[in-house]
C-alpha cells in the first residue's frame, strides 16, 4: 500500500471513529429525552446508521463482490422477515394474566 492510499484509509477510519462516537453521544442524549415512542424510533435509526458504517467500512461491503453483497442482502431480508413474523405473533397473542397462587400455609 503506498503512502497516499494509507493516508486515505487512515482518514476514513478516523472519520468513521468520530461518526461512531457522535452517534454514541446522540444515543445517550436521546435516552434522556421524553419522546415516548419516538425514543424507540430514534434508537433504531441510530443503530441502523452505526451498522451501516460498520458494514461499509469495516466489513468492506462497498468493495465486495456480487456474491458477498447478495449474501448480506439475503441475511438482512431473512432478519427482517423473522422480526416481522415475531412482531405479528406478539401483537396478536392473547395477554392472559398469570394465575395467582396463594401461600402454602
Amino acid at each position: 500500500m503506498n503512502d497516499v492510499a494509507f493516508r486515505r484509509h487512515a482518514r476514513h477510519l478516523l472519520l468513521a471513529w468520530i461518526a461512531l462516537l457522535a452517534l454514541m453521544g446522540a444515543s445517550l442524549a436521546g435516552s434522556y429525552l421524553p419522546l415516548g415512542a419516538g425514543n424507540l424510533v430514534l434508537g433504531l435509526a441510530i443503530a441502523a446508521l452505526k451498522a451501516g458504517i460498520v458494514l461499509v467500512l469495516f466489513m468492506g461491503l462497498a468493495r465486495a463482490g456480487v456474491a458477498v453483497r447478495l449474501a448480506a442482502g439475503v441475511a438482512v431480508a431473512t432478519l427482517a422477515l423473522l422480526l416481522g413474523l415475531s412482531s405479528v405473533d406478539f401483537a396478536t397473542r392473547a395477554q392472559a394474566p398469570a394465575a395467582y397462587q396463594g401461600s402454602a400455609r
